[in-house]
């Protein structure tokens, strides 16, 4: 389906905010003080003008615009701090964990941290730290605005059955399911020091499977090293074949090589990035035109219908809570002391 498959669910504030000591001696270009004085440095406002317009498709944008978002993030925030709201280290790991699970669903497997932390950073240029600084603000601005004007984003309605058919016809373009294979593996690491030639011993084990000495399901239980599989198969899950996220980790020519298979087909040794596979194709399905009620893909109970519902409810959503910031700013502002250089 032509849906980007990683979708990180925050909404990521436009500030970055340089800590008041490290700005020193910074050229200030704005001082905001809702609750203390917090300042603007020119170097900040360049970078921000640079990562936007990044954002924007290389969109000129003015400086005055781009230091308003600044100013108003600055402001939210620390209304945020005035109101009293807060996020326990304790309750943002349990996010962070939350939106890992969440791409691991995406991906089809589980992730350890480091190839979490790659993929985040692959996909949005983001450390596990910015992630974290993003998570964090992100939901103290929300409980902010929901506390704030919560006569406004309450009781948002959701779509109804025309407008779900109307999108759907509209982008009927978009909901066409690529072509997916659903695999199981016997792994053998590249970076295990008790191997001293890893390959050789795949190959190895792929001549019992060849001679018929012993079942691909016995040999993953004897010699795969996926832990998290081994005991089920060796099945590693549904992957798409335009999945970027997925050839990443694994490899092109590894990804090419087992979307020649046939349902049913065991490949030969095959090498990915972290070591070497022997794949077994459970399932092979081909591209097609999705309903509203088919599921969204194979490895997704999710149908048609109830994603377009999510999409139109996200987007009223995002309309109300844009208009209630655009409301709860102008407040701030009113009760703020805003010092502009420019």
């Amino acid at each position: 389906m032509k849906i980007k498959r990683i979708i990180l669910l925050i909404i990521i504030l436009s500030a970055v905010v340089v800590p008041a000591f490290s700005q020193m001696m910074l050229q200030p270009v704005a001082v905001v003080n809702l609750l203390r004085p917090e300042m603007i440095s020119r170097e900040a406002l360049d970078a921000k003008v640079v990562e936007l317009k990044a954002a924007n498709n290389n969109q000129e944008l003015q400086e005055s615009e781009v230091l308003d978002i600044m100013i108003n993030d600055i402001l939210v925030l620390q209304g945020a701090e005035q109101a009293g709201i807060v996020l326990l280290d304790k309750d943002l790991n349990t996010l962070v964990a939350n939106q890992k699970r969440s791409v691991e669903s995406q991906v089809g497997r589980s992730l350890t941290d480091a190839e979490f932390t790659s993929v985040i950073m692959q996909a949005y240029g983001m450390s596990m730290e910015d992630l974290r600084t993003k998570i964090k603000q992100n939901y103290i601005v929300n409980a902010y605005i929901r506390q704030a004007k919560s006569e406004m984003v309450s009781n948002i309605p959701g779509p109804s059955e025309d407008e779900i058919k109307t999108f759907h016809k509209k982008n009927a373009a978009s909901f066409i399911n690529s072509e997916y294979i659903h695999i199981s593996h016997i792994f053998i690491s590249k970076s295990d020091p008790a191997v001293l030639n890893p390959k050789e011993k795949a190959e190895t084990v792929y001549r019992q499977f060849e001679y018929g000495t012993k079942s691909f399901d016995a040999l993953v239980l004897e010699f795969s090293q996926d832990e998290s599989t081994k005991f089920i198969g060796g099945d590693i899950g549904w992957f798409a074949i335009d999945d970027t996220v997925s050839r990443q980790i694994f490899s092109d020519s590894f990804f090419d090589a087992v979307f020649l298979l046939e349902t049913g087909e065991v490949s030969s040794v095959l090498e990915s990035k972290t070591g070497y596979h022997i794949v077994k194709i459970l399932d092979h399905t081909y591209p097609k035109l999705l309903s509203l009620n088919d599921p969204l893909s194979p490895d997704n109970t999710m149908t048609v219908r109830q994603y377009i519902s999510q999409t139109l409810y996200v987007e009223k959503q995002q309309k109300v809570f844009s208009a209630a910031v655009s409301e709860l700013v102008k407040e701030l502002r009113s009760e703020a002391e805003i010092t502009n250089l420019l």
